[in-house]
């Protein structure tokens, strides 16, 4: 008997970061908590909020830092379309330390003329990075 597997696409407005990998799972970071996907799997549309996207491919896991969007699932294929994505080993901890730092400041200041949005997005970019990178020095991916 054959082995079914997803088709995993991901997009971003500024790139395709993966485009129809044959993967045996998908975990996303749904609004309403993580949904793990399998082949077989109901037709469904799903709103993504920031966090961990996994899948497995045999017995290897990898893993992506993803900020919000929208993943479409049907027909034995998963099309997530993001608003960024990042593939752990694309993540720089130090880079992603003093982002972190930057937004907290920045935040902390509360100037009249800030930025509100921009700050608060950059702590939600800076913290999902700094989770993804913890995550692949965890698992020693």
């Amino acid at each position: 008997m054959e082995k079914t597997s997803i088709l995993l696409t991901i997009v971003t407005p500024e790139r395709t970061v993966l485009d129809g990998k044959p993967v045996d799972s998908v975990t996303i970071p749904a609004l309403g908590g993580e949904m793990g996907v399998l082949p077989g799997h109901a037709p469904f549309v799903v709103q993504l909020k920031e966090g961990l996207l996994h899948y497995t491919e045999s017995r290897h896991k990898e893993v992506f830092a993803v900020l919000s969007g929208f993943a479409e699932i049907n027909d034995n294929k998963v099309l997530v379309m993001a608003e960024a994505a990042e593939l752990a080993v694309e993540v720089n901890e130090e880079r992603a330390r003093q982002a972190l730092q930057k937004a907290k400041e920045t935040l902390a200041m509360r100037g009249a003329d800030m930025d509100l949005d921009g700050a608060t997005a950059a702590l939600r970019r800076a913290s999902i990075r700094l989770k993804v990178a913890e995550f692949r020095r965890k698992h020693k991916l």
